[in-house]
């Protein structure tokens, strides 16, 4: 599971007819982004790659009624509780 850093924006996309919403969360999310590639040779220089964060979006769907928390700390730990398939953006 990748750590969420922040979180810059989360939107309200869409409600479904039986209430359900969708929203748009953008946030920073920790080992996104490769920094350094993994060099295999020389042997003795070898080492592997290494990543970093990247600002990245997902998709958050809620069942009628429920809303995420206003707090960002909270929010932040409700989103990495949701283990969100993150999407890198360009």
């Amino acid at each position: 599971m990748s750590e969420v850093l922040a979180i810059y924006n989360i939107e309200l996309d869409q409600t479904d007819y039986n209430g359900t919403t969708h929203w748009l969360v953008f946030a920073c999310i920790d080992n996104m982004v490769q920094t350094l590639a993994p060099c295999y040779n020389p042997p003795e220089l070898s080492h592997p790659g290494e990543y970093g964060p990247g600002n990245c979006s997902a998709m958050l769907s809620l069942i009628e009624g429920e809303l995420p928390p206003d707090d960002p700390q909270e929010l932040r730990k409700y989103i990495q509780d949701w283990d969100l398939d993150w999407t890198l953006d360009e």
